[in-house]
């Protein structure tokens, strides 16, 4: 009669909820410890994000409790980005359920960061990942990466404008947290005044590696002495690296000329009688002529369409739309020696930061490039 009356008071299961670990911005490892009390038991977990009014379909724990404390886990997935949880375990076994529910389950899903740097040197910017229970490290993925090449350094001409690379997602080549590494080029140092090609630099490459990838924006091109801008960085598409620098440079070559005898006589008969007129200029009558390749702008760098070539008679290339949206307005060419602007920036959303425009003529320093990127992150 005693054994029978043990066996009918098996006590239903107990549950300990542990915190759930494992969680970055859609999945986590949601965790428990359970005793079956003798009895075979199933074990499930839910979640909800809406503070318990509604929870996930129930889902069944990796674990077999019998007796004894059994360590139990489910890696959920599909969870929603920077979004808190709390969790609900249910052990059951032929004597009935137990349901916990406490703080040691809540948690929230990571949320997208953004990094920007737009001064040279370089950088390094930890990207979290995590390894599931029974699973493996899972490669990390940076997001709108962007990064522009230093601006060309200036002579009389205008400096070109630093290169870019856009792309909406790399995925690491390696898994695990892991460093993501580059360096920002410097802007191009403006010539010096001197003869010849007058000294100056071209913009510094900007890098970005992620993995065993690394990924390069070109500087832009320093300008030489009088006769050409600064060339666009290299970047991905061609179509979009910007315009060139050629903005003509106009100048008097000539006057108007006629023949008039107040301008003196350049031939006379055997009577000293004049017969031919000398030629006249007229300084108020100047001839001007064009040289389209002299004192010429920079080039602008797009991201989202072309940049322009420089224009008539000092202006560097304008930058193409695009950029702002990630942080920079980059890439466009530096203006030449005279009166007229920088081309614009390339940009979509105000306030962004400028980086990798060409020197301005008569000696202008490029700016720095840039990189900016977005990764998920506690």
């Amino acid at each position: 009669m005693r054994g029978v009356f043990a066996s009918s008071v098996l006590p239903k299961p107990i549950v300990t909820l542990g915190s759930t670990t494992n969680f970055n911005q859609d999945r986590a490892t949601i965790n428990a410890i359970v005793d079956g009390q003798g009895l075979s038991t199933t074990v499930t977990a839910q979640y909800s994000s809406n503070g318990g009014s509604t929870y996930s379909t129930a889902v069944a724990m990796t674990g077999s409790p019998t007796y004894g404390s059994t360590a139990m886990y489910l890696n959920a997935t599909g969870l929603t980005v920077g979004t808190s949880y709390i969790v609900r375990i249910t052990a059951t076994n032929a004597k009935g359920s137990t349901t916990v529910q406490n703080s040691n389950g809540n948690f929230t899903t990571w949320s997208l960061k953004t990094y920007l740097k737009s001064t040279s040197g370089s950088y390094t910017v930890s990207v979290p990942s995590i390894t599931p229970t029974g699973g493996s490290a899972i490669a990390p993925t940076i997001y709108e990466m962007l990064i522009y090449g230093g601006g060309g350094g200036a002579n009389y001409s205008g400096g070109g404008g630093g290169g870019y690379r856009i792309a909406s997602t790399k995925l690491s080549s390696a898994a695990g947290t892991q460093d993501i590494t580059g360096t920002v080029g410097a802007g191009g140092a403006g010539g010096n005044g001197g003869g010849g090609a007058g000294g100056g630099t071209a913009g510094g490459s900007t890098t970005l590696v992620v993995g065993n990838t690394t990924y390069t924006a070109g500087g832009g091109g320093v300008a030489n002495w009088l006769t050409q801008g600064g060339a666009s960085g290299t970047g991905d598409n061609t179509s979009r690296a910007g315009g060139t620098g050629n903005y003509g440079y106009t100048y008097v070559s000539g006057y108007n000329q006629w023949t008039d005898p107040s301008c003196g006589c350049c031939a006379v008969d055997k009577y000293g009688l004049c017969v031919t007129n000398c030629t006249c200029n007229n300084p108020n009558s100047p001839i001007y002529s064009t040289d389209f390749s002299r004192y010429a702008g920079g080039g602008g760098g797009g991201t989202d369409s072309a940049g322009t070539n420089a224009t008539y008679p000092d202006g560097g290339g304008n930058g193409g739309n695009g950029g702002g949206a990630y942080g920079l307005n980059g890439g466009n060419g530096g203006r030449a020696g005279g009166t007229a602007s920088n081309g614009s920036n390339g940009s979509v959303v105000a306030g962004g930061v400028a980086v990798g425009r060409g020197g301005e003529g008569n000696f202008g320093a490029g700016l720095a490039g840039g990189v900016t990127f977005k990764y998920y992150g506690p």
